[in-house]
């Protein structure tokens, strides 16, 4: 089974991510979410909601407007990670992330 991640960074700057189910092997959706709110804190990516609660959604985001264009274009092992933790923390098979649009699909 192949699972699928579309990072959307604006205009002409679509990348995709396949991964093997092998890929996901130990993700869990609360370790996935935990990721995220590393890398959040890490990348100093700052609250969006001014009660400073952050929805997983918010972190997702928020993660792949701080990483930028380079690793998603290069689709480096921290693109593939972003990819892996999207999918476990959504629990999905195929995620459309649109920063634009503020989207999450």
């Amino acid at each position: 089974m192949e699972y699928r991640v579309l990072v959307k960074l604006g205009e002409g700057k679509d990348y995709e991510f396949r991964l093997p189910e092998g890929d996901l092997a130990g993700a869990t959706p609360q370790s996935a979410r935990q990721w995220f709110e590393r890398q959040f804190v890490d990348m100093g990516c700052e609250p969006v909601n001014p009660t400073g609660k952050t929805l997983l959604v918010d972190l997702i985001l928020s993660v792949a407007r701080v990483m930028g264009e380079k690793p998603f274009a290069q689709g480096d092992a921290m693109a593939r990670e972003f990819a892996k933790n999207a999918l476990a923390a959504l629990q999905r098979r195929a995620v459309s992330i649109d920063i634009a649009a503020l989207s999450v699909r």
